[in-house]
Parts: C-alpha cells; structure tokens; sequence
C-alpha cells in the first residue's frame, strides 16, 4: 500500500473484508504516478451503517454541507476536509457480491484521483443557461438539480472511461449491472415526469447517468459492453422507442471534450439536453 494513502478503520471490522478493500485499493492505485496522488487520501472502512450516518451527520453540521443520504451507496466520496475520503460500510455491503462491491470502491477511488477539487462541486448559472432553461420550465431550482444530476453523469463518466483504459473496465461492467438490475424507482420517476417538459428533462439527466458510462465503454472497446448496452435497454424497455434512441444517441456523441475544464462542459452538455425537442 502506498504511504501516501491512508486505511482507516471504524469500529470492528473483519480482517478479510479490511484486506479486500486494501487490494482493491492498491490494484487502482498502483496504475498512477506517487507524485500525482492527492495528499491526504483516506479509506475509511465503517463496520455498521449506523456510525457512518453519525459520521456524516457530524460533519454536514460542522461544516454547513447540504447533500443527499450518502449511507444509500455501496461507497461514496468527499473532500469536505480539504482532502479526499473514501467511505465504505461493511454491514452495508455485507450481501452485495464482491465484484460488484469491488467496482463500487474503484469507482469511488476514481473520483477521489480526479475529481478532488471544488471546481467539480459548484456550478455556474450562466444567463444563457437560465434563459434556455426558463424556455422549457426549468426555473432556477430545477435548473439546479437537472445541472446536479448531469453534473454526476459527467464526472462518472470521466471516472469509468478511466478505469476502463487502465484495465478495471471489469469491475465497472459489474457495478453498473448491479445498477440496472432494479429500475422501478426510474420507471416510477418516468411515469410522473414524462408529460411536463420540465421534469422530463431532469429524469433524462438522471438516466445518463448510467447510460454515458456504458456507451462510453463500448467506445473504448470494453468487452462485454456491448452486451450491458442491451441489458440496458431491456432494463429500460419502460422508456418510449424514441426517447430510448435519442437519448443514447445523446450519450455517444455528447460527452467528449478534449481540452475543455468541466464547468464549460456541464454547460454545453446542459444546453444540449434542453434543447433536444425528444427529449
């Protein structure tokens, strides 16, 4: 394990599942630069979903952050500290399989190494944005969570097409089979959002989250990718015909970006979307 990352546990936590999250740890970690790692880097290994939540709760009061229910996720991230922690629970993974246990900590490491700044964490509501926003609906509040939900489809993109380059496209096929192997909260979403333009667009941001990991991995040549897209698609086979098709049309040629910093991208992905009549 690098001396530049940090596992700390929390409460009792069985040997072999610590050992597991330091390999899966060190097998990412391994693949980057020492120089390049952020200082302060921290695993930190709760044994019950109970101490996590107190954790968090702590800490949101402490330093005023407003965020959803982070004990939801298989693992999560922060940098509220000024350095990036990994969070993950044994009790809450306890009957989660391993690969896809495995996945969620590499994705979640993913984001810790690129991802750690607040750059990636406030957004800017150009008047352009606000205007073509205001065109369909989308008023300032809700502006703001189609903007949040785009903003994750971005980032965890960025993190999957990553992973996948440096050879952990596996363990990202697994995470995000485990992700659609429920989707009636979406489709409840669908139900309610599908005949207001607004909500529409909000619950399409939603979705990319997981549909731009997946054609991105079918663009970098992922195997068995393609296969996922088709589970994605039975998944979602809720999703009108052509909704389905825009929206991964959407996906396969939108998040590209070469040299652009994220905020001008979340814009132009933004944009994009509310202006898409199918969508």
């Amino acid at each position: 394990m690098n001396s530049q990352i940090q596992i700390a546990a929390h409460g009792k936590i069985d040997q072999s599942f610590e050992a597991r999250i330091q390999t899966w740890a060190s097998q990412v970690l391994a693949q980057v630069d020492p120089l390049r790692l952020p200082p302060g880097l921290c695993v930190n290994i709760w044994a019950n979903i109970e101490d996590l939540a107190a954790f968090y709760q702590q800490e949101k009061e402490a330093l005023g952050v407003v965020t959803g229910e982070e004990t939801d996720f298989l693992a999560t991230h922060e940098a509220w500290r000024g350095h990036p922690r990994i969070h993950i629970c044994e009790e809450r993974v306890r009957h989660v399989s391993l690969g896809v246990v495995q996945g969620a900590l590499h994705h979640e490491i993913g984001h810790a190494l690129h991802h750690g700044s607040p750059e990636f964490y406030t957004f800017r509501f150009s008047d352009t944005l606000q205007e073509v926003g205001g065109s369909c609906g989308l008023d300032l509040p809700l502006l703001q969570q189609c903007i949040y939900f785009l903003s994750i489809a971005i980032k965890d993109n960025d993190v999957v097409k990553w992973l996948a380059k440096t050879g952990f496209g596996f363990s990202q096929l697994a995470l995000i089979k485990s992700l659609i192997s429920d989707t009636e909260e979406e489709h409840q979403a669908w139900e309610v959002a599908s005949n207001s333009p607004a909500l529409r667009k909000i619950t399409m941001a939603a979705f990319l989250k997981v549909l731009s990991p997946v054609e991105t991995m079918i663009a970098v040549g992922v195997k068995d990718a393609p296969a996922l897209k088709e589970q994605w698609k039975t998944a979602y086979q809720w999703l009108p015909e052509k909704e389905c098709d825009e929206l991964c049309q959407f996906a396969q040629r939108t998040f590209e970006h070469g040299n652009k910093g994220f905020q001008e991208r979340l814009e132009k992905v933004a944009l994009g979307l509310i202006t898409l009549p199918n969508l």
